[in-house]
Formats: C-alpha cells, structure tokens, sequence
C-alpha cells in the first residue's frame, strides 16, 4: 500500500496538504492529546482509511519506542513521511529511523504550499482549497459576498459616492451615520440643508449635498449593492477589492466575510479574503485608523481564521502614522495607503509590487 504518516500539530494546513499531494491508501496520524481534535478533523475532511497513534510530545523514550514499531508495520509498505507539523522530537526520530528506510520518502511543506521532498531535494506546488482552510480550523465560512456579484454599477455608485464624500466630508458622514444608526429612516436633512432620501419603491437615494461655501451637489445614487456601499461603508472596501483584483496572484475574492459563533451569531468578520496563489491573504480596509488598537484585532482575526500560513494586508485611503504603520510592521501585517506617494505609481500598480515582495516571505511571528 501507499501508507502516508503525517505528524499532527497545531497548524492543521500542512498535514492536509501532504495529504493531498500524496494521495495514499492509507493514512497514520501521529497525535498527541493537544492535536486530537486537529487530526479527528483532518480525518473528517479527506475521508481516507486511518489508523491514529498517540505519543507523547517530548518524551524521547516513548517517541523512539513507537516510532520503530511503525516502521516495523509498514517496511513493506511504499511510505510517505510528513513532518511539517507535530513536535521536534517527533520529526528527529522519524528522520531517523523511517527516513533510512529504502521504501520511505520524507517531506515537509512550507507556507507557500510548497512540497519539498528531503529525500531527493525537489520540490512541487501543491493545490490550494480555501474553503478547506476555514474546514480544518474549525471557522467555515458561508456567509460572504463574491466579488464577481457586484457589477459596473457598484463602480459608478463608488466613484459618485467619493464625489460626494469629497464635496463636503462632515455633512456626507453626518447622514451616512444616521442613516446606519437607524435602519428605519428614509430621509434626513442636516442643519445644513443636505438631504439623504432613501426611495423604497425604486431602490434608490437621492443625495442632496451642501458643502460650507454653499455649493450643492445633487446625485442619485443607484447600484445592486447600493445600501451596503453607502451605508456600511462597503464603498472603500470594494474600492480596495478592485484594486486587488488587478494582481495577477489573486482569485476567489471574498468581502464582508462573517465567520459564525456556535449560536449564528456573527462572530467576527473581515472585510476582504482571497486566494493569493497557494495562501490566503486577509485584508482590513478602513479609510484611516483612528484607534491603533484595530490592528491588534485584525491580527488576532487573521491568526485565528487563518493560521501561521496566510498573510494579512492593511489598507487605509488616508496616510497611516508612523505609530499605526510600526504597529503593522510587529505584527506581520504588510501596510499600504492609496494617499502615499508610492513612487509615483498608480496604486494598483503599486499595490501589486508591494505584495510580490512581501506576500511569499515566511512568517515567523
């Protein structure tokens, strides 16, 4: 038989991965009691014959005992070895007393999802299924937006609404807010003299816009995805989509992704996730960050949907300080600002530098 014996960690990517790349008649899961739901859950999700071994995490004794009776069961058999996951001790003794075997191959895979065989130094790109990220870590992810369900009237309906924001920022926000502070409102005027009128039967606002010269801006508004544009501030959000669409590394673009609690309740959501070619790439939008405790949430979120393989990029349309753009750099979050000089390039384009350089780097925080 093809036997593949994969060490289980916390990190549940790699293990799938080997699997994946190897496609066995058979699978050994090496486990401890901290990685048994890990391994019951990978378990779950290939759906191949398996047999599962628990040995201690550090004990050198019980770890070299057990691994000479798994190579004494399958000497035989042709057998794989993953030893991405799982503790160290558990990979030396594998190495060790499997890795000279002449039917054992050894393996592990890195965060790009790249296979790399120890036995022969090559190595290979292994399939990436996003959904099965989210599967093995507990977090599915159902409820989401596509980015190919927005059409060229979301695009107009962004640039009308930048053409409004920008006319007068303080009374765009002042009727934006009330409108999200009460989802029952059809029209608010400002002390002002601007207006935001929500037409029911056509699906429509009508904007009426006052800035402090006295200037008045009339626009209607009217797009697929109009509310959460305006209202949820999804203008910016879909801006940056749009952006990342334009990098030849990313598919599967996912905004207003809501990750469930075990009562529905939304338990977290990030603005955009995507397949950045063999990882996953979070990414937060805001127009700039007032409280620079937003990026310790958008780093807890990616550590915990996402895992040490996936990155997390951080967009602002205002320039980010010093103290916000430090703040990313400790903890691993690439940053970028539409409003940055950035060289001179367009920001598509520069966008799409900054992650070719940054995006296959290893994480090690």
């Amino acid at each position: 038989m093809k036997v593949h014996i994969t060490l289980v960690g916390g990190q549940p990517a790699p293990v799938y991965t080997g699997i994946v790349a190897t496609q066995p008649d058979k699978i050994v899961y090496i486990y401890s009691d901290e990685s048994r739901e890990i391994a019951e859950r990978i378990s779950e999700e290939v759906k191949i014959p398996s047999e599962r071994r628990k040995m201690d995490p550090v004990d050198l004794n019980d770890i070299e005992k057990k691994v000479a009776l798994c190579a004494e069961k399958y000497k035989d058999d042709e057998v794989s070895v993953n030893i991405s996951s799982g503790t160290k001790p558990w990979a030396f003794y594998f190495a060790k007393i499997i890795g000279t075997m002449p039917n054992a191959t050894l393996f592990y895979v890195d965060q790009n999802n790249m296979l790399w065989n120890l036995s022969n130094k090559s190595a290979r790109k292994v399939d990436f299924d996003m959904d099965a990220q989210f599967r093995l870590r507990g977090n599915q992810l159902k409820d989401y937006r596509s980015f190919g369900s927005y059409d060229d009237a979301d695009k107009v309906c962004v640039q009308q609404i930048e053409k409004i924001r920008a006319h007068s920022f303080t009374e765009f926000k002042e009727l934006v807010n009330n409108f999200e502070k009460h989802q029952n409102v059809t029209e608010y005027i400002t002390a002002n003299g601007s207006e935001l009128f929500w037409k029911k039967d056509s699906k429509e606002f009508l904007c009426r816009i006052r800035n402090a010269r006295g200037q008045v801006l009339n626009v209607t508004l009217k797009s697929p995805h109009l509310r959460q544009l305006l209202i949820n501030s999804g203008w910016f959000e879909y801006k940056v989509a749009n952006l990342l669409a334009l990098w030849n590394k990313s598919s599967d673009i996912r905004l207003n992704c809501k990750f469930p609690a075990s009562n529905n309740a939304p338990k977290n959501e990030i603005d955009i996730i995507l397949n950045a070619g063999g990882k996953l790439l979070f990414v937060e939008s805001k127009t700039q960050i007032h409280e620079v405790t937003d990026i310790d949430k958008f780093t807890a979120a990616v550590k915990n949907y996402g895992g040490m393989g996936c990155k997390a990029l951080f967009v602002t349309n205002a320039p980010m300080n010093i103290l916000a753009r430090e703040k990313c750099k400790d903890n691993g979050i690439i940053s970028f600002s539409l409003q940055d000089d950035n060289l001179g390039l367009p920001p598509e384009k520069a966008l799409a530098l900054l992650l070719d350089s940054e995006l296959f780097n290893i994480n090690t925080k």
